[in-house]
């Protein structure tokens, strides 16, 4: 794993500047994502009208775009608000389930080919499927894939894009460097949601930052230090998603520097 240098105050930034995110959202989870959004620090506007997209995306710093539901009329508002946000806005794709659904696959290509995304975060399938690597699907959720780094550096390097791959190790690259978040929370694999929420709190801190590389790995590793802590204050999956929200409001850069000493790696390093 190479590492750089990361600006882990970015967490207290967030919450100074209290930056707007657009998210054209999953409608199965668009609460939960509201809640974690605005848990760090952020103020998220769940847009649903396509005639509002010039408005919206005036008033947002950064935007979040979800497939998880997508349906005709998401796909014209996804591609009007794209069209008013290029280049002046930073963008995270989120392709849910292209590679369990050959419609979406194809929508997910035509973005990437039409608009440039800052940031795409899936799981190994889903980021397998866009650069048409080998892989196992279970719905939509990541199967047993090869190769992760390697399928995530060539995703990077097709789209010039940061690729945030997660699953059992979160993997962050441009293309050439890579980060392996230290931090695994099984309740995260658990909670319905817990990507699509990670992938708004990334645009959260693309909204203070044009540190791309900074802004993914310090939301990662903040929504993955929110669900170990979780873990310890909670006895099933529903007190632990109290947990989690809790955590994911009161880190700050101090607790998650903390958290980083107690553990016996040092991941500063």
């Amino acid at each position: 794993m190479v590492q750089r240098q990361i600006n882990w105050s970015l967490i207290d930034r967030v919450r100074t500047k209290n930056p707007i995110v657009l998210n054209l959202a999953n409608l199965v989870t668009i609460d939960k994502v509201a809640d974690a959004v605005s848990a760090v620090g952020a103020s998220p506007i769940m847009s649903v009208e396509p005639t509002e997209a010039d408005e919206m995306v005036t008033l947002a710093d950064a935007l979040s775009i979800n497939l998880g539901t997508i349906n005709e009329h998401q796909a014209t508002q996804i591609r009007t608000v794209l069209r008013a946000a290029t280049p002046l806005k930073p963008l995270v794709l989120d392709p849910v389930a292209v590679s369990a659904i050959p419609s979406r696959l194809e929508f997910a290509h035509s973005l990437l080919n039409d608009f440039h995304f800052d940031v795409i975060r899936g799981n190994a399938s889903e980021i397998a499927a866009l650069v048409e690597a080998d892989n196992t699907s279970h719905g939509i959720d990541a199967g047993k894939v090869p190769n992760q780094v390697q399928i995530a550096k060539t995703c990077a390097r097709r789209y010039h894009s940061i690729v945030v791959l997660t699953g059992e190790t979160d993997i962050i690259t441009d293309g050439q460097v890579i980060y392996e978040n230290p931090f695994s929370a099984e309740m995260l694999t658990m909670n319905v949601g817990s990507g699509d929420m990670l992938s708004s709190i990334i645009a959260a801190f693309l909204g203070i930052t044009s540190n791309t590389w900074d802004a993914c790995i310090v939301a990662t590793v903040l929504v993955s230090a929110a669900g170990v802590l979780a873990n310890r204050y909670s006895v099933g999956l529903g007190s632990w998603q109290v947990q989690f929200f809790d955590q994911l409001s009161i880190m700050d850069t101090k607790a998650l520097l903390e958290f980083f000493e107690e553990s016996e790696e040092d991941y500063l390093d």
